[in-house]
């Protein structure tokens, strides 16, 4: 991502049936209360907002076992023909979550547009569960399985280009289910748990990224799931777990991810309003979106 390539396009899926608890289907509206557009225009960017696409809502009570499958099908579809039609317009495609079931769709659509893409996955989870390992069934626990075609059928058909695991990295891990971490184990995945963080430190860990994983890839897609900071920065997620990021091991990770100039497509996800003490959590999101999009100290 660059100065030269400054337009931004915004789509926010206001959806958190791929998710165990409601409220995140508000976040995309409460990041751009909290200074979204403004923030990125001061960056020299020019903002095109295209919305939220509007799921139906939860149906209390409703047996989960099937976890909506069907609704996050089609809310997939429409998120893979936003970023398609952002990389036609010759913008950087930025999606608003929403649970992160949605980075199925945004995802793939960058896989089906560049070759060669890298993915960076920041989150607490692995997201590696499939229907048969998760416990919940909940869709939010399972799309980078499914970009690596393990998953419900119906989500893997979106999947025109499976990924590379060896240009898949995860960073921030620190809850796994048990059988998650043998999925992970084989998959071929590239991870940094907290524990890593904290021994080799966020410069350490990019220093890996841009010299070994990602040094012959040309294109980046980065997920970015905000309960992997920890809740004493970031309380509004439906799934806090103590240990996390701090804010600035996020800004620095975020700034320089910026500096490779291979971004192509961001998510910003698992904001839970419901959770957020005076929209502290929604402001995070909006500096921390920034900081991708090349804010910085000076």
């Amino acid at each position: 991502m660059s100065k030269t390539a400054n337009k931004i396009s915004i789509l926010g899926l206001s959806s958190d049936l791929g998710a165990n608890q409601a409220g995140a289907r508000m976040g995309p509206d409460a990041i751009r209360v909290a200074g979204l557009h403004r923030k990125l225009r001061q960056l020299g960017y020019q903002v095109r907002d295209k919305g939220n696409v509007c799921p139906s809502m939860r149906e209390y009570g409703r047996d989960g076992a099937s976890n909506y499958l069907a609704e996050i099908v089609a809310l997939n579809e429409q998120v893979m023909k936003y970023v398609t039609e952002a990389f036609d317009e010759g913008a950087t495609p930025l999606v608003l979550g929403g649970d992160h079931s949605l980075a199925i769709g945004s995802t793939a659509a960058s896989a089906a547009r560049y070759g060669n893409l890298g993915v960076v996955w920041i989150d607490t989870h692995a997201d590696m569960n499939n229907p048969q390992s998760s416990v919940t069934k909940n869709i939010h626990g399972m799309p980078l399985s499914t970009l690596l075609h393990d998953g419900y059928q119906e989500l893997i058909g979106l999947v025109q280009n499976k990924l590379d695991p060896k240009k898949i990295v995860l960073i921030g891990l620190r809850d796994l289910d048990k059988t998650e971490r043998i999925l992970l184990a084989k998959s071929g995945v590239n991870y940094f748990t907290m524990r890593d963080v904290d021994e080799i430190g966020i410069q350490g860990v990019l220093e890996i990224l841009t010299t070994k994983i990602f040094k012959e890839v040309a294109h980046l897609h980065v997920s970015f799931d905000l309960d992997v900071m920890d809740p004493i920065y970031a309380p509004g997620v439906s799934t806090p777990i103590n240990g996390g990021l701090n804010t600035r091991e996020a800004h620095l990770l975020l700034e320089m991810l910026h500096e490779t100039k291979k971004i192509r497509a961001c998510d910003f996800v698992e904001l839970n309003p419901m959770k957020d003490m005076e929209g502290k959590s929604a402001v995070l999101m909006v500096n921390l979106i920034a900081s991708l999009f090349g804010s910085t100290i000076i």
